[in-house]
C-alpha cells in the first residue's frame, strides 16, 4: 500500500490543485536538503512529499490513487511537466534558477547577490524639520583591499577548483530532481588561489569599516527609509553588491508631538488670561512666536498657528502648529484671593461652593 499522500501533504481529499501545490511547496521548503544538510529524516520527508505531489498533481494518477489507494506505475523518469519548479522553489533558492535544462533539472543562472546592510539614524525633530547631513559609520563585507578581491597576492596563480571542476556548484541527484548547490570548497567562485591572501584567507572579501555622508531632506518622517546602492555586502566576483538600507528614527521632543505635517503642543493659561483674553509668547520650531488667546477660551480648546508646523516633503510648504489650551486653576488661595473669587462667583450668579449640576439633571429640567 502506498502512503496516504493527502496526509503526507496535510490536505483534505477534496483539496484543489492550487491547495495541493501550496502544500507541496511548504513541505519542500521545510524539508529541502539545502536547509537540512546531513539530515536523513528531512531527506526522506522531501522524497515522500515529492512522490505525493507527483501523484496528486496529475488528475489521472490522483483518480487511480483515490480509487485503489495505490500509486499508479510509471515508466522511466516521473512526469513533472505540470510542476513549475522555479515558482515552487523561488523562495528557497532566491530566484536564482535559469531556464530549465530538462524535466526536474535545476540549473543556476546567476550568482547570488550580496546582502543588504541595515543602519538606523536618529534625528532630532529640529533636524527633521530643517533637513540635515549625517555621517554614518557601519561595517560591511567588501573586496579585500590588500589583494584587490583576487583572494591571492598579486602575481600568485589561481587554479580551477578541483571539487567542482571550476563550475562553482556541485550537482547531485535528489529523488526525481537533479539539484545543484554552491560548492563548499570554493564558495561558488569556481577557483581557488594557490597561495591564499593572508588578510582574507583566500575569500577575496573581508570586513571593512565605512563612513558615509548622507543627505536627509526637510520633512522626513519617522520610519522613512533611504537606499544607497552599492554600499551593502559584496558576495564575490560577478555578483551584485548589496545596498545600504537607512531607517530614520525621530527622537521624542520635550514640547512637540508630530501629527503628519502638523505639530501639537499644550500651553498653560491662567484663569484671568482665559477669561479676559491675552497675547502670549509660545515656543515654535522658529523660536518664540506670539499667540492671541481669545476671551472666554475653554480648557482643551485648540488654537492654530498657520505655517508653523513641519515642512511637507521637499520643503515647499509647511503644516500648522496646533496649541491646546490648558487652564491652570490655583491650588492655594489666601483669604483675600478667596474673597475675590467668591465675589466673582456671586456676581456671576453662582455659588462657588455648590457642585456643578450634571448634564442629566439639566436635561430633566428641560423635559
Amino acid at each position: 500500500m502506498a502512503a496516504d499522500y493527502y496526509e503526507v501533504l496535510g490536505v483534505a481529499r477534496g483539496a484543489s490543485g492550487d491547495e495541493i501545490k501550496a502544500a507541496f511547496r511548504k513541505a519542500a521548503l521545510r524539508w529541502h536538503p539545502d536547509r537540512n544538510p546531513g539530515d536523513a529524516t528531512a531527506e526522506a520527508k522531501f522524497k515522500e512529499a515529492s512522490e505525493a505531489y507527483q501523484v496528486l498533481s496529475d488528475p489521472d494518477r490522483r483518480a487511480h490513487f483515490d480509487r485503489f489507494g495505490t500509486a499508479p506505475q510509471s515508466n522511466g523518469m516521473p512526469d513533472f511537466q505540470q510542476i513549475n519548479i522555479e515558482e515552487l522553489f523561488s523562495d528557497l533558492m532566491g530566484g536564482l534558477f535559469g531556464n530549465m535544462g530538462g524535466v526536474g533539472n535545476f540549473v543556476r543562472g546567476a550568482v547570488r547577490g550580496g546582502r543588504d546592510v541595515s543602519k538606523e539614524v536618529t534625528l532630532s525633530l529640529e533636524d527633521a524639520a530643517r533637513g540635515c547631513e549625517k555621517t554614518l559609520e557601519f561595517e560591511r563585507i567588501a573586496a579585500c583591499e590588500p589583494c584587490g578581491g583576487r583572494g591571492a597576492p598579486a602575481g600568485s596563480p589561481i587554479d580551477a577548483c578541483a571539487a567542482c571542476s571550476g563550475r562553482g556548484e556541485v550537482r547531485y541527484q535528489q529523488g526525481p530532481f537533479r539539484m545543484a548547490r554552491v560548492c563548499g570548497a570554493c564558495g561558488g567562485r569556481g577557483s581557488k588561489p594557490r597561495d591564499p591572501c593572508p588578510h582574507c584567507s583566500g575569500a577575496g572579501v573581508a570586513k571593512r569599516a565605512e563612513k558615509l555622508q548622507v543627505v536627509l531632506p526637510a520633512g522626513i518622517e519617522d520610519g522613512a527609509t533611504r537606499t544607497v546602492e552599492g554600499y551593502g555586502d559584496v558576495a564575490g566576483a560577478g555578483a551584485r553588491t548589496g545596498s545600504l538600507e537607512i531607517t530614520v528614527r525621530i527622537a521624542q521632543h520635550a514640547i512637540f508631538t508630530r501629527d503628519g505635517q502638523d505639530l501639537r503642543c499644550t500651553v498653560p493659561v491662567s484663569f484671568p488670561q482665559a477669561a479676559l483674553g491675552a497675547m502670549l509668547e509660545v515656543p515654535s520650531l522658529d523660536g518664540a512666536v506670539k499667540l492671541r488667546v481669545p476671551p472666554g477660551v475653554q480648557p482643551g480648546q485648540e488654537l492654530r498657528l498657520r505655517g508653523k508646523g513641519m515642512p511637507r516633503f521637499g520643503g515647499y510648504s509647511r503644516g500648522d502648529q496646533i496649541v491646546t489650551v490648558q487652564v491652570v486653576v490655583p491650588t492655594a488661595l489666601d483669604d483675600a484671593q478667596r474673597a475675590l473669587v467668591e465675589q466673582l462667583a456671586s456676581s456671576l450668579g453662582q455659588n462657588a461652593a455648590a457642585p456643578q449640576r450634571s448634564l442629566f439633571e439639566k436635561l430633566k429640567d428641560l423635559l
